[in-house]
């Protein structure tokens, strides 16, 4: 493993936060969430259940943060993407399925990992409404590219920042390093891993791992289906 693989974005100075600011860690439940179907004879397919449609490609009003820090222009604010971590160990021939989609797409590992690893490694895709392959994310039915709802392949962001910025930061979580200085790889877009990991989370560690994101989501099936926004919410906050 060369060095330039190696990036520990855990022991990364956290943000500073002003002392007056309130920040409340947060998950959040949606409910009524089940996966489309095949939606054989309909005119206008769904690309994301309903439950979920406003929470993955709704564009919120722009926060007070984010117009200061451009002047209070809100036409020149970036919308909000949808952006997902997958797992392509999870769905078979991943990076060849991205290519095809003409999604803007990008491999979290690099150099010697991304050579060794790239058909098992996290991939960050940007999102987009209608396209076949998001659709595939989120229906179920007997069909094979139907499949991946059931193998929980990832975690979904949101964020106003491009992909090579969502890029950038989670790849800095793809590894830790044990006390005797040993490396492991991390599974942070395991969807059970990052809610147990999010819950035991304090303020500034939650912020730190959030930073580019809106909102972070997951969907777990077991026991039933179960889908919950993870967030911050926060006042006065500044870098």
């Amino acid at each position: 493993m060369s060095a330039d693989d190696i990036i520990d974005g855990w022991t990364q100075p956290t943000h500073a936060f002003e002392k007056s600011a309130e920040l409340h860690l947060k998950i959040q439940t949606i409910e009524g969430v089940d996966p489309l179907d095949a939606q054989f004879g309909i005119d206008t397919l769904k690309t994301v259940p309903d439950a979920l449609y406003e929470a993955l490609f709704g564009q919120p009003e722009p926060t007070e943060d984010e117009l200061a820090a451009i002047g209070d222009d809100p036409t020149i604010v970036p919308p909000m993407h949808t952006y997902a971590i997958l797992d392509a160990a999870k769905i078979t021939n991943l990076p060849e399925l991205l290519e095809a989609s003409a999604l803007e797409h990008r491999c979290l590992f690099k150099g010697n990992a991304y050579d060794a690893l790239k058909d098992v490694a996290p991939w960050v895709v940007r999102l987009e409404v209608g396209n076949s392959f998001t659709r595939n994310l989120f229906t179920r039915s007997s069909a094979p590219w139907h499949q991946w709802w059931d193998s929980e392949p990832g975690i979904y962001v949101r964020s106003r920042g491009t992909l090579d910025e969502i890029w950038a930061h989670f790849r800095k979580f793809t590894r830790v390093q044990d006390a005797d200085g040993k490396w492991y790889y991390f599974r942070f877009w395991e969807p059970k891993s990052v809610e147990r990991m999010f819950s035991a989370f304090s303020h500034s560690e939650a912020q730190h791992f959030l930073a580019p994101c809106f909102d972070l989501y997951t969907i777990i099936l077991a026991p039933r289906v179960s889908c919950k926004r993870l967030f911050i919410e926060q006042s006065h906050f500044s870098v």
